[in-house]
C-alpha cells in the first residue's frame, strides 16, 4: 500500500481517488484490513498527543524557528518514517505500574531531608527553623531575601521516572530531568552563582552581569551571565552535551582555564571524557530541550538512544535481544505521557518487533515470522 496515501487519508488530505484505492487495498484480504485497524488506532492516539502539545505552546516560552524538516514531522505527528516496514501486532502486554517508592529528594545541609512528594506547599526549614525554600512534587522555590549570613547547601536528587523545577534565590530557574542530581546554596555570595549537575538540567539563568553563573559538571564548567541553555552530563555517558538556546556561553575543562570554546544561540557542544576534546556543530535545539515540555521529538535518532531515554523517564529497564532494532533509527514527536506501552507500540510502527513487560523490566525480541 502507498504509505503516502494512507498519511493523506488519516490526515483528511486523500482525493476521491486515492480513498478508492485505499479501500479497494482494505477489502482485497483480511490481513489489510486488520492492519488499517491497527494504524488507525495508532495515529488516533497520537494524533490526540500531538493536539495536547500544540495546546501547551502558548504556555512555552518562545523558541527559535525550526527548521523546515522538524516542521514537517511536526505536523506528521509520530507516523515514524512513514510506516516503513509490515506490522505484526502480536505483542505480550501485561499492565504496566510505575515505581513510587523512588521519590525526589533534597537535602538542607548534612542535617536534614525532606521527600518532595507533596501536592500542597510546604515549608523546607534548616536545622535552626530558618526557612529556606517552599516545596511542592513538582517544583520549589528558594527565598530571595534569604539571611545571606546563613549559607546552607543544598541537594536534590530526582530519580528515574520523574522531572523536577528548581527556582533559585537569585531567580534562575532549573529544570531537572529523571536520573539527575543538582548541588547548590540556598543563597548566592560572593562573586559568582556556583551550581554542580549530574545528569541533564535546562537553565534559564538569570541576568547579572556583576556575578556570572557558573555550571560544574565533571571535568567540565559551563559560565554564563544570563542565558538558557541544556546541559546532559549523565555519569554512565562518555561525553558531556551543552545546547544552547538563548545568549552565550563559555565551556571549559576545570583545569584548563584558556582551553574551551564559546556557544552561540543554536549551537551544540560536545565534550569527549576520553579525549578531553571538545567539538561543537550546529544543533536542533527544540529537540534537545523538548523534554521540558514532556515531549520526546526525535530527528533521525539512534534506537539504542532513544531506549535509554524511556529507561531514564519511565524508570524501567530495556533489554533489547534485536540486533536488528538496535540498528534503526526514528523520527517524529510524541507526548512522553502516552505511557511506555503506547511508546513501543508506536516505535513498531517502523519496524517490527516483539516485546514484552514484566514489573519495571521490558523485553524486546525478533518478531515471529511464523504468526
Amino acid at each position: 500500500m502507498d504509505k503516502a496515501i494512507l498519511y493523506k487519508y488519516f490526515n483528511n488530505e486523500a482525493t476521491e481517488a486515492e480513498v478508492d484505492v485505499l479501500f479497494a487495498w482494505i477489502e482485497a484480504a483480511p490481513r489489510n484490513r486488520q492492519e488499517f485497524i491497527q494504524l488507525k488506532t495508532a495515529w488516533a492516539l497520537t494524533s490526540e498527543a500531538q493536539m495536547d502539545a500544540s495546546l501547551l505552546k502558548n504556555q512555552r516560552p518562545q523558541l527559535k524557528p525550526k527548521q523546515s524538516r522538524t516542521k514537517i514531522w511536526r505536523y506528521a505527528a509520530v507516523f515514524l518514517v512513514l510506516l516503513g516496514g509490515a506490522l505484526t501486532w502480536y505483542a505480550s502486554r501485561s499492565a504496566f505500574e510505575p515505581k513510587t517508592e523512588n521519590a525526589i529528594v533534597l537535602e538542607v545541609s548534612q542535617d536534614d531531608s525532606y521527600t518532595l512528594e507533596k501536592e500542597q506547599p510546604v515549608l523546607i526549614t534548616a536545622a535552626n527553623g530558618m526557612q529556606v525554600a517552599e516545596a511542592t512534587a513538582q517544583q520549589i522555590t528558594y527565598e530571595k531575601d534569604a539571611d545571606s549570613t546563613q549559607i546552607l547547601p543544598q541537594r536534590i536528587t530526582v530519580p528515574y521516572g520523574k522531572t523536577y523545577k528548581v527556582l533559585l534565590a537569585d531567580g534562575s530557574q532549573v529544570y531537572l530531568n529523571a536520573g539527575s542530581t543538582l548541588e547548590f546554596p540556598n543563597v548566592f555570595t560572593g562573586a559568582t552563582r556556583e551550581v554542580r549537575l549530574t545528569g541533564e538540567g535546562f537553565f534559564d539563568v538569570a541576568k547579572n552581569p556583576q556575578k556570572p553563573f557558573q555550571v560544574h559538571t565533571g571535568p567540565l564548567t559551563v559560565a554564563v551571565l544570563g542565558t538558557r541553555f541544556n546541559v546532559k552530563a549523565y555519569a554512565e555517558s562518555g561525553f558531556i552535551e551543552t545546547a544552547l538556546e538563548e545568549g552565550a556561553v563559555g565551556l571549559h575543562q576545570n583545569k584548563k582555564l584558556k582551553s574551551g570554546m564559546v556557544l552561540i544561540p543554536g549551537e551544540l557542544a560536545s565534550y569527549n571524557r576520553n579525549t578531553q576534546e571538545f567539538t561543537k556543530k550546529a544543533g536542533n535545539i527544540e529537540q534537545e530541550i523538548a523534554w521540558i515540555y514532556g515531549e520526546l521529538l526525535l530527528d533521525n535518532t539512534p534506537c539504542t538512544e532513544i531506549l535509554k531515554r524511556l529507561e531514564r523517564h519511565y524508570n524501567v529497564k530495556i533489554h533489547n535481544h534485536y540486533p536488528q532494532l538496535a540498528q534503526q533509527s526514528f523520527s517524529g514527536t510524541v507526548k512522553l505521557d502516552l505511557g511506555i506501552e503506547q511508546l513501543l507500540q508506536v516505535l513498531q510502527l517502523d519496524t517490527d518487533f516483539v516485546y514484552e513487560i514484566h514489573g519495571q523490566h521490558i523485553t524486546l525480541t525478533k518478531p515471529n515470522t511464523n504468526h
